[in-house]
């Protein structure tokens, strides 16, 4: 899904690779979105004993369906909206999805990790010349990108948490 995504944003001329292979997007593209969502799907259920996070893990089938906020968070991301207003209208949304979440305050540091962390690996990735945003706002990046690490913080965190119960149920 994150490479589909990732191809939207090329479409709406959002961001652009210097070497696209398909869909206006690099070959890489997916081993990255696939490592982002291994380490961010298992990190989160794995960490929260040690935060104290007792949020329980939602049906797969329920935690399938917050996918669709980072979806809403990438259509806002591809608007027409300046910078500022797609960083603000994306911080709603994250606290929208994060009060449907439970409202934890581990859920907002898990989230400030994974929104530093990837915003960071964006950085070194624009300045690396591997891609570039067509309008960035600070070291190459735009305002509006750590919000969307944190959505999706949020919706692939909740799906790693329901796979890893789920695997511990049945191995019981």
């Amino acid at each position: 899904m994150g490479s589909l995504l990732d191809a939207f944003h090329v479409y709406r001329q959002v961001e652009y690779y210097p070497s696209p292979t398909l869909l206006g997007i690099a070959w890489w593209v997916p081993l990255l979105f696939g490592g982002a969502a291994v380490a961010i799907g298992y990190s989160h259920p794995f960490i929260d004993p040690l935060i104290g996070n007792k949020r329980p893990a939602h049906s797969f089938i329920s935690s399938m369906s917050e996918p669709a906020w980072l979806v809403l968070a990438y259509l806002i991301s591809a608007s027409i909206l300046d910078t500022l207003a797609q960083a603000a209208l994306l911080f709603i949304i994250y606290m929208n999805f994060w009060l449907l979440t439970g409202g934890r305050w581990q859920n907002i540091l898990l989230s400030a990790v994974t929104a530093i962390t990837g915003t960071l690996v964006e950085m070194v990735l624009v300045a690396g010349g591997a891609f570039a945003y067509v309008h960035p706002d600070l070291l190459g990046v735009p305002f509006w990108l750590p919000c969307l690490y944190a959505c999706a913080s949020l919706a692939i965190g909740d799906i790693g948490r329901s796979l890893v119960s789920h695997a511990t149920t049945r191995g019981q």
